[in-house]
């Protein structure tokens, strides 16, 4: 068969743009495939535009508290239409990274408009027939919207408008306590509007260790967040102004008011239009693609990686797992997915930042050897800086390796990877203590929880030995 393209990849979000200028640097020759803006989510309306905004509003939750540092600042203004401009401006000053014009430089062809497979060897798109001998599927994903009652009726907000704002919410409502429900909603809440999350969780951050949980919800309630908890909503009613949530409480029914309602209830793989199902390519119950450890789909020559293929909806990781695509769709190399060191942070005020297994997870497993805590107001820059609500986990398999941390301060995303480097070498806790760190840093913390590992290492025989053989007794 005569092929058009050694490779093709439908999607221009962080994996395809991986995949594309690794395989064109290579020498294959390479198909691009994108119906809306280059860069995906991520560019657009994820991870570049949603810190961009969260700098602003921190900065604007530090000028509040700026006393604590015998700063006094009487006045302060929000503009709305300039908070948003500046994320604009963001997202403009990276776009030409990810352009049709960087890639079509590199040597890859970039179509746009709408792939639909005809075959494992064929897509049509703009009325037109191309072939490649490999095709990577790189949609992503989009926010899932459930069927609440009289919620497609209104117009809400989600990632994809929400920067789009260009007043400033009073009473922001937010159906979902997730990473971008409570970014977003911490972020508005710093910059004056009333927030009110809703999950029907009990608790937050239900992916983390369980000491996560409690410790931010309260620092949330301390920052002016209401949190709705354990409640389910009922529907949505919009009413002059103001919108209505009924939702159901332990406590019975309730009706939330605001004048703005984010939808941040979770994301579904993007896979409309493409005809999957129809050439037979196997999706899971959530409409997931499915791949083996090689992310290869049930059709060899077709790969997929990013959010379309979970388990996890990051960059980094739709990044890690392009990298493999590569190797394996154009060399026979058989690269497989290793999730282990996988980090990930939620970028609140303070960060949670996560890698590898949590405490009841390697409990589940049968792996946890012991855990170890230490709280981050032991820290000298923790307490120059006043970043006191936080703390290091560590979590150790029964040889005392390192299998996975959480970390929460005003560094967390930043510090996490020391963490990552020492899973993926299968170091000890105690590998820290080796290291020699600027002081005063943040990052002493891991020092700190080497020491307590020694520490808990010698038996009290073992000390009295010591004691007798090196010190006057």
């Amino acid at each position: 068969m005569k092929y058009d393209f050694d490779i093709i990849i439908i999607g221009a979000g962080s994996a395809g743009l991986v995949v594309a200028s690794g395989a064109a640097s290579l020498g294959a020759k390479v198909c691009l495939i994108e119906k809306d803006k280059m860069g995906g989510d991520c560019l657009n309306t994820g991870c570049v535009p949603s810190k961009s905004f969260l700098k602003a509003a921190h900065l604007s939750k530090d000028i509040d508290e700026s006393f604590k540092f015998g700063l006094s600042i009487k006045e302060k203004q929000i503009d709305m239409k300039a908070v948003m401009g500046r994320v604009k401006e963001v997202i403009e000053s990276i776009a030409p990274h990810d352009s049709k014009e960087r890639y079509e430089a590199l040597g890859v062809k970039v179509l746009k408009g709408q792939a639909r497979f005809l075959d494992k060897h064929t897509l049509e798109i703009n009325h037109k027939k191309i072939k490649g001998k490999k095709i990577v599927i790189a949609t992503g994903s989009e926010p899932f919207v459930p069927e609440i009652p009289g919620l497609k009726t209104i117009d809400y907000l989600s990632n994809e408008n929400i920067f789009s704002l260009d007043q400033q919410p009073k009473h922001l409502i937010v159906l979902g306590g997730g990473p971008i429900g409570l970014e977003l909603g911490q972020g508005f809440c710093h910059l004056g509007s009333k927030v009110t999350i809703i999950d029907r969780n009990d608790h937050l951050f239900k992916n983390d260790d369980s000491e996560v949980g409690p410790l931010m919800e309260n620092i949330f309630r301390s920052h002016g967040m209401t949190l709705k908890l354990g409640s389910s909503i009922k529907g949505v009613e919009k009413k002059a102004d103001q919108i209505h949530v009924t939702i159901e409480t332990p406590k019975g029914l309730e009706i939330i008011c605001g004048d703005q309602i984010l939808v941040s209830l979770g994301r579904k793989p993007y896979i409309r239009g493409l005809n999957l199902e129809g050439i037979g390519i196997d999706l899971s119950s959530k409409g997931h693609v499915v791949t083996n450890e090689k992310l290869q789909t049930n059709i060899k020559n077709i790969f997929a990686c990013g959010d379309v293929t979970g388990p996890f909806q990051f960059t980094h990781s739709a990044n890690y797992q392009a990298g493999l695509v590569i190797r394996n769709a154009l060399f026979p190399l058989y690269s497989q997915t290793n999730y282990r060191n996988m980090s990930w942070t939620t970028y609140t005020k303070p960060e949670v930042a996560h890698v590898g297994l949590t405490e009841q997870s390697a409990q589940s497993k049968g792996l946890l050897g012991k855990t170890l805590m230490i709280s981050l107001d032991s820290v000298d820059r923790a307490k120059a800086e006043n970043d006191l609500n936080g703390f290091l986990k560590i979590v150790l398999n029964k040889k005392h390796q390192i299998i996975g941390a959480t970390l929460v301060g005003e560094k967390a995303g930043e510090m996490i990877p020391l963490v990552s480097l020492a899973i993926y070498k299968k170091l000890k806790a105690t590998v820290f203590q080796n290291l020699i760190l600027s002081y005063p840093t943040e990052a002493e913390i891991f020092k700190q929880a080497s020491l307590e590992m020694l520490k808990s290492a010698f038996k009290p025989w073992q000390k009295k030995i010591i004691k007798k053989i090196f010190f006057i007794s």
